[in-house]
Order: C-alpha cells, then structure tokens, then sequence
C-alpha cells in the first residue's frame, strides 16, 4: 500500500506539472532575426529606438538578443578598441509626450542594462541578456504588448565604429519602417539610405505566462503529501 500511495502521488505530482507549469516554457514573442537586408547603422554615440509589436500573450522576458558590429581601423586585426567602449540597453513603454509630429515617444523606462563593457570588435556578434543573469527570476514583466528597445554606445575613438545590423520583416511579432532617436530628446526619423527604407534592428525575445499561484501551490501541497507517504523505519 505504501509503494501504491507513494506511486499514486507521484502520478498526481506529474499530472499537476503537466497541466500547470510545462506550460511556462519558454515562447518567442519577438523575432527579427531571420530576414538579414545587410544593412548597418552607425548611430555614433546617440541613443536610438526600434519600437516594437510583440506576439502572443506570454509577458514574463527570460530571453533577448540583439545583433551589432564594431571596428577599430587603427588595428587592422580587430584585436580591441582604441577607447573604453560601453553599450547600454534599456526597455521603454510607448507613454511619453508626443514628439514634434505628435507620435508618442518612449517615455518609462522598465529595464535599463546600465553601461557594460568587455566586448570586441567584430563583423558581426550578438548580446545575450538572460533571466537570473540580466533580468529578474521569473523574468522581466513586460507591462505592454507593444515597446521600444534602444541600445546606445560610448567612450570611441575617432577609429571605433559600432552599430547595429537591419533584419526585416519579423519572423513573430511586428514592427515599423522608422526608428527613435534621443538626441536631447525623441525624434521619430526614418533613414531612406537604409535597405527598403527599412530600420529595425534584428533582435529576438522569449517569454514566459505568468506563473498560476494555484498552480504553485497544488504543486507544494502535492509534494508535501508525497513526502508524508515516504516509507518509514520500523
């Protein structure tokens, strides 16, 4: 009876993690990493802005990546940067005050990388931020279906160059022809030297539902109860 209890609630154990918590992997909400136009933007030290659309409903960010490049032609072998280069990231919600031509600007922020730096030049590499390591346990909520990214670099020489690489259209989710820039305040702009008109920045994004608490706690109750049916010394 003890092997029967104890296997009984180890199928309602599994039963419960099915139902509640496989869910919660991981799906991608955001993905504009497939379609390459080759194309590269040189923002130089100005922050600058993709707004975006995301897919789905799942809210909790456990995963984002985004393409740049960097050259120093001082070293012909791109060994490192001639200055102390850092590059920051932040997330913002589309609910500032409107710009010159009345499109609401990114306006609160609700992740900022701060400055980072240990990274070389490169023809092409990507920046990963994870969940645990860059965003909280659980993930970073997402407080909006649509957002602006904005990546921004610092401390070049006049022979370092970075930027970031053109993808579009997005494989999942959605985004448009312009970009913001923050040059002393937000402007919408588009770049008509850039390929198809197009400035979206290639990046990728996976998130998570938020987890049910009564989910969390049939799961503990359950394996209390499994605890409790161990088999005990006589």
């Amino acid at each position: 009876m003890r092997v029967f209890g104890k296997m009984s609630m180890l199928w309602v154990v599994s039963l419960l993690y099915v139902l509640f918590i496989s869910p919660l992997w991981a799906v991608v909400i955001y993905d504009n990493s497939q379609n390459d136009l080759l194309g590269r933007f040189n923002p130089g030290r100005i922050e600058i802005g993709d707004e975006i659309g995301l897919a789905g409903t799942e809210r909790f960010l456990t995963y984002f990546s985004f393409e740049f490049w960097g050259t120093n032609t001082a070293k012909p072998d791109n060994s490192s940067f001639a200055g102390v280069v850092e590059a920051r990231v932040r997330f913002y919600l589309n609910d500032g005050p409107p710009d010159a031509n009345g499109y609401i600007t990114p306006g609160t922020v609700f992740y900022d990388s701060l400055w980072f730096g240990g990274f070389s030049p490169t023809p092409r590499s990507t920046f990963i931020f994870t969940e645990g390591a860059d965003f909280p346990s659980g993930g970073l909520f997402i407080p909006a279906d649509r957002m602006t990214w904005s990546v921004q670099f610092r401390g070049m020489q006049p022979t370092d160059t970075l930027g970031v690489d053109i993808y579009c259209p997005p494989a999942v989710g959605w985004n448009w022809n312009d970009y913001w820039e923050n040059l002393s305040g937000w402007a919408l702009l588009q770049n008509m030297n850039a390929p198809n008109g197009q400035m979206n920045f290639g990046a990728y994004m996976e998130a998570v539902p938020e987890p049910s608490a009564v989910a969390i706690l049939l799961i503990g109750g359950g394996m209390m109860l499994l605890a409790r049916r161990s088999p005990r010394r006589e």
